[in-house]
Parts: structure tokens; sequence; C-alpha cells
């Protein structure tokens, strides 16, 4: 289940020479130390274990949104094309999502994105579409639940939305959604982060080398 751990495990990680890797497998590349030099006041109003856990978060924004939208769009089109609507919500939003960070979206899919609540609301939502006979849409339903919280709709999209994304954000995702949480709560906070242009210029740089090498 790639794509469902949340909570305490989303703030699991590991400080290497190459950057942080959680438990997710989620790769950041910039190092604690760089973290703490080029964005030391913020880590002292939200610690990174946070900030880790909510960038998480919000890489699964996609899943968590598709997998809430589908039950509605089985009530409301024919098993098919509700199927290639919630397709097409989780690929627009996973390419654009990175773009789009917010503290208060962070907040509203943390609690979405919980494995007890989505369970119980497909419980819900197929239960009734069963009692409308609408056996195709239950099975369709129950196939999304599992494509999606499985994250093998993730693996089967990485190929397209990964070469989508570096036309679109300078840094790569991880980092990219890491940056704009940290700006985010320099920003409420009213701190100053003067260096954190020269993170990412450095962050740019390692890309541009590993780029050329592969």
């Amino acid at each position: 289940m790639e794509e469902g751990r949340t909570d305490m495990e989303s703030t699991t990680h590991v400080d290497t020479p190459r950057g942080i890797f959680t438990a997710q497998g989620v790769w950041f590349h910039a190092t604690e130390a760089a973290l703490e030099a080029y964005a030391g006041p913020v880590l002292e109003r939200e610690p990174l274990p946070k900030l880790l856990a909510d960038a998480q978060v919000w890489l699964r924004s996609a899943q968590t949104l598709a997998l809430w939208a589908l039950p509605l769009l089985l009530w409301l089109l024919p098993p098919l094309p509700a199927a290639l609507a919630a397709l097409t919500l989780y690929l627009g939003w996973k390419v654009l999502a990175p773009g789009f960070v917010t503290r208060a979206g962070v907040a509203a899919l943390r609690r979405l994105d919980t494995v007890i609540l989505q369970g119980l609301y497909f419980v819900f939502a197929l239960s009734v579409l069963a009692g409308m006979g609408q056996t195709t849409a239950v099975w369709v339903g129950l196939a999304g639940f599992i494509l999606l919280r499985w994250g093998l709709v993730a693996k089967a999209s990485r190929p397209l939305v990964e070469r989508l994304w570096p036309r679109l954000y300078p840094l790569p995702v991880p980092d990219q959604v890491l940056r704009a949480l940290i700006v985010r709560v320099a920003l409420k906070y009213g701190l100053s982060l003067p260096q954190i242009d020269r993170l990412e210029a450095k962050m740019q740089e390692k890309r541009q080398r590993k780029g050329k090498t592969e």
C-alpha cells in the first residue's frame, strides 16, 4: 500500500548524504543539515518530521481526492464514465498539485486520508449503490478503491507524470512541496529566509548534473 500510510509512519525518516528518505519511500534531496542552515527559523517553529509528514500528505492528495470523488461520480454517472472521470481527476491533480500547496489543504487532506474513514465511506456508498441494484457500479467502486489504496494507479501513471513534472517545476516534486510548506510557515510567522534561494539553486544544480549522467 505504497500511497496509503499516514500519521506516525509518515514522520519516520533517515538522513543521508544524498538527502532524506522517509518510511514511505519518498526522497527529499535536501539533507537535514542543509535545511537547518537555510530554514532554521522555520524548523524552530515547526519540527522537520511534521513538515515531512505534511509534504507527504500533499503528495498523496491526488489519491485522496480520487478516492472521495469516485463514489460520488458512480452515483451521478454510468460506471465507465465515472471511472474515467476519477482517473482524469487523479492524473490532472497529480501533475498540478505541487504548484498549489496550502497549509489549510494539508489539514483537510490529512483527515480525508484516514484509512478507516475512507473504508467506512466506501462501505456506505457501495451499500447504497447495491441497494439501488447498481451491481456494475459496486464492482467498479471496489476495484477503484483497491487500485488507488494499493498504489497501483500511481505505479501505472508514474512514467507519464514524471515526464511532465520537470517541465512544470524547477525542483524534484517532493522538494518542491517541502519548499512551499517551508515558505508558507515562514509567511505565517513573519520569518525571513534569505538563503532559501541558494538551497533551491544547489538542488537544481544537482538535478542537472544527474540528468547529464543518465
